[in-house]
């Protein structure tokens, strides 16, 4: 064994599963070995399994929330049919598991609980509790999916990320970053140096794979094919685990041809997790060990294979807070049984989420989640901001349209002005507009980022995962 594989084994063996231990994860390894084991299981089988967990999370949400109180006339039904007495539960908006937060928290709550905040991909950022065994659940989804690309707990990472502003949060960042054997490379505001840095980086770390931003790993691949800089070559990859945005056919040939390794489309979202991987066959497989996730017709009723729906998902393993029935704001289109012999049902495609980049008169752009990051350090200074919208109308000129209760203006128009002199120099003083409503598109998306400078734009819109 050399001196790089002892390294990863001791992050993958000691550090990591330490820190787990320490924060009260100790599971994961026993979940990941069941996940293991379950994903070959006959999809009937596997179905059987998922129903008798569904069935559990249901009579925990009814016995243990307000929310959920009054459905205890359902016990029987859900004892005997978990997935007809699912339909008879309401949906769960992001807005509902803002306002209703008190009634969907479990009493009595679980032992050791968390709160994550998302930064919100329709401009609203939502907070979830979860406890302990829920948030090692979802660990164990990501490195069921990460293994099927050859990747293990230890390996190297390069992450093109986003980072908070904060000075307590950013030591959190570095800190994990570190037990997960990861560096970070900003996917925020990046120059061409930047990039070039990024790359010589990658050269002396030398990562097992890649994670990050569909646009900025694009934007990266883009950058190294231009420049004539050879990291395929140089670096052995395993994977590119391409997430949070749309993954279009051409984004993942240019990453495929320049990282020199096969590019994996990851599914998710902050208030469950992983929600489906791709395979080394080609298919979007879902989590269903974690989760229970239906594709609906606008009547309600269960899209078929080919049919697109409506993507709704429930947490099968979330204690503090069940989410059940949640919206998240996407579609997708059932797929047929994949050739890899995995009994995970599989998603054709998704039609998801996508940004623009805002660019700077320097020629700097601006990942889309620079402004969610912005907006979440408003809510917790207090200001009670719904969705938000970030517009590019020139080369020098952003606009920003916020919806809240009514406000202080001109105080909240300063702190984002001020946000963006320091931040993002180059442009006018930011026009900040406080409106009723943000509208969303003839697809029923909210693009929290618009690029309208013509000379800037970036692809985006209803594209297909590959």
């Amino acid at each position: 064994m050399n001196r790089r594989s002892v390294s990863n084994w001791v992050y993958g063996h000691v550090l990591y599963p330490t820190a787990l231990r320490a924060a009260g994860e100790g599971i994961l390894p026993t979940s990941l070995a069941s996940f293991k084991e379950d994903q070959w299981i006959a999809p009937e089988v596997l179905a059987r399994k998922q129903e008798e967990r569904l069935a559990e999370i249901l009579r925990y949400a009814v016995h243990r929330t307000a929310r959920y109180g009054s459905y205890r006339v359902l016990l029987d039904e859900i004892s005997a049919t978990p997935i007809g007495a699912l339909q008879s539960f309401p949906f769960l908006t992001k807005a509902q598991l803002q306002s209703e937060r008190a009634a969907l928290l479990a009493h009595p709550a679980p032992r050791r609980v968390t709160e994550k905040t998302t930064g919100g991909s329709t401009g609203q950022a939502v907070t979830v509790v979860k406890d302990r065994d829920a948030t090692a659940h979802e660990r164990a989804a990501m490195w069921l999916g990460y293994g099927w690309f050859g990747v293990e707990m230890g390996d190297r990472v390069a992450r093109f990320w986003g980072a908070p502003f904060a000075f307590r949060n950013k030591w959190v960042v570095r800190l994990s970053d570190a037990l997960m054997h990861r560096i970070r490379f900003s996917a925020f505001a990046f120059s061409d140096a930047d990039l070039e840095r990024y790359y010589h980086r990658c050269l002396s770390f030398r990562p097992d794979y890649l994670h990050g931003y569909v646009s900025m790993l694009e934007a990266f691949a883009r950058f190294l094919d231009q420049r004539g800089l050879d990291l395929a070559g140089r670096v052995s990859l395993k994977s590119i685990v391409a997430t949070s945005e749309v993954l279009t056919e051409p984004q993942r040939a240019l990453m495929e041809r320049v990282f020199g390794a096969p590019v994996q489309a990851e599914y998710g979202c902050g208030e469950v997790g992983p929600i489906a991987y791709q395979c080394e066959r080609g298919s979007l497989h879902l989590m269903t060990v974690n989760l229970f996730v239906e594709v609906l017709r606008a009547d309600g009723s269960p899209a078929g294979t080919g049919e697109t729906g409506e993507i709704v998902v429930t947490d099968l393993t979330n204690r503090a807070m069940p989410i059940i029935r949640y919206r998240i704001g996407d579609n997708g289109v059932p797929g047929e049984e994949c050739a890899c012999g995995r009994g995970l049902p599989v998603l054709a495609t998704i039609w998801g989420r996508a940004y623009d980049f805002v660019v700077a008169p320097d020629g700097r752009r601006f990942h889309g989640e620079f402004f969610m990051y912005l907006f979440e350090d408003l809510r917790r200074e207090g200001w009670p901001i719904g969705q938000f919208k970030v517009i590019q109308h020139s080369a020098q000129d952003l606009e920003f349209l916020f919806v809240a209760p009514s406000l202080p203006k001109g105080d909240i128009r300063k702190r984002i002005q001020r946000f963006v002199a320091e931040r993002a120099p180059g442009f006018n003083a930011a026009t900040v507009t406080h409106v009723q409503e943000i509208r969303r598109s003839a697809s029923g998306k909210m693009q929290v980022i618009e690029n309208r400078y013509v000379g800037s734009k970036t692809e985006a819109g209803e594209q297909l995962v590959g």
